[in-house]
């Protein structure tokens, strides 16, 4: 028996690997569908109008009267009696507050907005002063700290109710502003915000 002389086989190219395109080819495709969805998206957002619940609550009081802040002279339990005295103003917390003059209103706010503290716990109005308010309220807060109480309180008003009147124990200087009140929740900082703002 002969002896057979091995051929070699023949020849192929070696296949290059396809995985590193369709991967590529996948991520672009899924690149073009995001950017397509993104651009509906956009594009009906801005002809969206805003539903009453989404739309932004007016930034500043419309009339200056709508929040008052005053000194507060005597505060009592009581309920409020029809018709009222002059002077003596009613609170959301069941007292009855005698107040003296307006020291800042609403053409000192520039901004007021229903927002919650930053550990959750309580919900606020926030009001931001401008730099007459903020001096005003600075001078302000500094001397009731030094006062005892109730002549260290300071009444705020939204539509001649007492609202808050918190106790100053030290000046607030920084031209921000929180109203807040036992057990607010969202819904009452939205209705007092749209109060002030009117």
């Amino acid at each position: 028996m002969a002896q057979q002389t091995p051929f070699p086989p023949p020849y192929q190219t070696p296949k290059k690997s396809r995985g590193p395109l369709i991967v590529f080819v996948v991520l672009g495709l899924v690149l073009v569908l995001l950017l397509a969805v993104g651009g509906v998206v956009l594009l009906r957002g801005r002809d969206k109008e805003p539903a009453a619940s989404e739309a932004t609550p007016a930034s500043k009081p419309a009339d200056p009267a709508a929040v008052q802040f005053r000194r507060v002279v005597t505060a009592e339990p009581g309920k409020c009696p029809e018709p009222r005295s002059d002077g003596v103003f009613c609170g959301t917390d069941d007292y009855l507050y005698t107040l003296g003059k307006v020291e800042l209103d609403g053409s000192n706010v520039t901004e007021v907005k229903p927002a919650q503290s930053s550990d959750g716990s309580y919900w606020y109005v926030g009001l931001t002063l401008d730099g007459e308010g903020t001096r005003l309220f600075s001078a302000l807060t500094q001397d009731l700290a030094g006062k005892t109480s109730p002549h260290n309180q300071l009444a705020i008003l939204v539509r001649d109710q007492v609202v808050s009147a918190p106790v100053v124990m030290t000046p607030i200087t920084g031209g921000l502003v929180q109203v807040s009140g036992s057990n607010f929740t969202q819904q009452d900082v939205e209705n007092l915000a749209a109060k002030i703002t009117g």
